[in-house]
């Protein structure tokens, strides 16, 4: 997952820039892959971008902000779409003091730090 240059709009207190996921896909099942997706605006809905990371502000795919990086083949171009870890990431840009949530990648949600669960 990545941090991207694309503002979410601010509410109150809480604001911060969208965090994405990518995924590779064929670049002959992009238009399929829009058309699917696109119907679940509630969900991650459509891709953000396709392509181009650096149009969203990511420079380097090879170093995701989360998780590990993604191998892309030739016939393949990056896909993202908005990702669930966006409001962790507006949470920490906000400077909220207390918050509950979920670690990235991870549903589990315990009063534990992360440490002591592992």
């Amino acid at each position: 997952m990545y941090r991207t240059s694309l503002e979410c709009r601010k509410a109150g207190a809480f604001k911060g820039n969208m965090v994405v996921s990518m995924k590779p896909v064929r670049a002959v099942d992009i238009a399929k892959e829009v058309e699917i997706t696109s119907k679940y605006p509630h969900a991650h809905g459509a891709p953000v971008c396709v392509g181009k990371p650096e149009a969203i502000g990511i420079g380097d795919l090879t170093t995701p902000d989360w998780g590990d990086p993604v191998d892309i083949a030739a016939d393949e171009l990056p896909v993202f779409h908005a990702c669930g870890v966006t409001p962790q990431a507006v949470l920490m840009e906000s400077k909220v003091p207390y918050a509950i949530t979920h670690s990235a990648g991870h549903m589990f949600v315990t009063d534990l730090p992360s440490d002591a669960v592992v």
